[in-house]
């Protein structure tokens, strides 16, 4: 008897939790005042997927070929350790690199062959040793203005005493 009533009830309790929402949510294909439909629309950036560091050089994603630090060659450069792109977002233009150990990004600008970027992010993971170090440098290298050429297909970068050249991926 304890058994059919709890069913009992159960059922009771149910059916009047259905009736309450059904009668809350109105008439069938209605939406409420206060309660307005979501926009249909998204708005996103418009975003150029590709700018070109200079205009003799292809709009393309560039992949390291050699760099040499106060003359010293860097090795691992040369195996395409650092690669780098321009890209627009609502017109403004924005700088990507990948080193050994993280992403760095950050606004760039561009006058005449001079390469000068603002702020720049670097990504969250942790790197030891060699990363490490590399990512340093590549950020240190960044933070000044940085000419730039585009000679037989490679793009040299140089900053003070460093050079970075690079070929289109």
């Amino acid at each position: 008897m304890k058994h059919s009533r709890l069913w009992q009830n159960t059922f009771r309790l149910l059916f009047f939790v259905l009736l309450m929402t059904s009668c809350a949510s109105g008439p069938v294909g209605e939406t409420r005042p206060d309660f307005p439909a979501p926009s249909p629309t998204v708005s996103t950036p418009p975003v150029v997927p590709c700018t070109s560091f200079l205009p003799s050089a292809p709009c393309s994603q560039y992949v390291s070929i050699s760099g040499t630090s106060d003359g010293v060659t860097l090795p691992w450069v040369a195996a395409g350790g650092l690669r780098v792109e321009l890209y627009s977002v609502n017109g403004v233009l924005q700088f990507a690199a990948k080193t050994p150990c993280n992403p760095i990004s950050g606004p760039a600008t561009i006058t005449a062959n001079t390469l000068t970027l603002g702020k720049l992010a670097a990504g969250a993971m942790g790197c030891a040793g060699e990363s490490s170090a590399q990512e340093q440098w590549v950020t240190q290298f960044l933070s000044r203005p940085i000419e730039m050429s585009f000679v037989k297909d490679t793009l040299t970068w140089t900053a003070g005493a460093d050079t970075l050249s690079f070929k289109s991926k």
